[in-house]
């Protein structure tokens, strides 16, 4: 995966921005069991850091904790996802995605808690950059979207400075599934902020978006 720090001014210099390139945690072996020695091996491999989800991390608040200070100690920034439902896309998907509105918040919310705790307990040099949150439901209608979206964007107001910047991805199955439908919902939810798979645009939608008016959409509307 591919993050950006988008640098920053420090004793009246500027830093620029930089790309960085960051690891996902599916297929990588070791991180629950070993993550100091799984994280150092990543560092070796030249990688920026890792994108992982709470359970990638372990199966306790001590476990992730633990691994977001290894991240630290590597000098590797962290991506933590948060689920509303179907964590890490394992298991039926079906009866998860159709669980109501409240209980994809209910979830969400626990997830960007648990995140706010493991990030806090790295201390003020905590590698957390982002959450990256896999939100809502495609069944859902656009109302019911757009008022799980905002209470979500409220949630992870309330939770304050110990929560990391959360964006939320284009993702199919999720309420974010298709530009068109992801533009209107920019314009009711405009404190919603995007991680940007495009390549399930893509797919959802069976074409290159690349004509006049749908460039004009996603870069008007959607990434302007």
């Amino acid at each position: 995966g591919i993050a950006v720090d988008r640098g920053s001014w420090v004793g009246g210099e500027q830093h620029r921005m930089r790309l960085l390139v960051l690891r996902s945690a599916w297929g990588l072996r070791g991180l629950r069991d070993a993550p100091a020695r799984t994280l150092a091996g990543l560092r070796s491999a030249g990688f920026d850091g890792l994108e992982a989800s709470l359970e990638d991390l372990g199966a306790s608040a001590e476990a992730r904790a633990e691994a977001v200070r290894a991240a630290r100690d590597e000098g590797l920034s962290l991506i933590i996802s948060a689920y509303s439902s179907w964590a890490n896309y394992e298991g039926p998907a079906t009866e998860q995605l159709l669980s109501p509105p409240s209980a994809h918040l209910d979830r969400l919310t626990r997830e960007l808690e648990a995140i706010a705790e493991a990030s806090v307990a790295a201390g003020p040099l905590s590698p957390v950059l982002r959450v990256n949150a896999h939100s809502g439901s495609d069944a859902w209608s656009e109302d019911e979207a757009a008022a799980f979206l905002a209470s979500a964007v409220e949630a992870a107001s309330r939770i304050g400075e110990a929560l990391p910047p959360v964006s939320h991805e284009t993702h199919r199955g999720r309420a974010l599934c298709c530009p068109f439908a992801t533009a209107r919902l920019l314009r009711r939810v405009p404190q919603l902020r995007l991680t940007s798979d495009l390549s399930h645009w893509v797919v959802k939608t069976e074409r290159m978006l690349d004509t006049a008016p749908e460039q004009e959409l996603l870069l008007g509307r959607v990434a302007p």
